[in-house]
């Protein structure tokens, strides 16, 4: 968290990965069968995602914390914890897309089709990124 596009797409490239694709990102997160959630169609809980926490005393919990909301491919926190960076651009030039939701997000937002962007110098600490690798 807290790492701007730039650094993320500098460091997956370090990896010898790189950011997801907008479309992968959400295939992971919905499967195929285009559920709403990771987990299926039922409004989040606390058992499955980090959301809706206190601006003042909230913060992101460790990667995997919350087993019931794994994705069908096997992918945690997609939903709350930290907005993801994606590789596209959301508005030409200007921003870039973020999936996901965080832990400051309500429940709707954390939906898998849900969309939003950030300014790509932005350094939040509700937005952080996964690698993605060609297969």
């Amino acid at each position: 968290v807290g790492i701007s596009w730039k650094d993320a797409v500098s460091y997956a490239k370090w990896a010898g990965k790189r950011l997801p694709r907008e479309v992968e990102w959400e295939k992971a997160a919905r499967g195929a069968d285009g559920r709403e959630y990771p987990w299926g169609n039922i409004q989040p809980d606390s058992m499955k995602a980090v959301y809706n926490q206190d601006p003042n005393t909230g913060a992101p919990a460790p990667v995997g914390n919350r087993k019931e909301g794994v994705s069908p491919y096997g992918c945690y926190d997609m939903a709350g914890n930290v907005w993801e960076w994606c590789e596209d651009w959301y508005e030409e030039a200007k921003f870039r897309v973020v999936r996901g939701g965080s832990w400051l997000n309500h429940h709707y937002i954390l939906r898998s089709a849900y969309r939003s962007c950030s300014y790509p110098e932005g350094k939040d600490n509700n937005v952080g990124f996964r690698c993605a690798k060609d297969a």
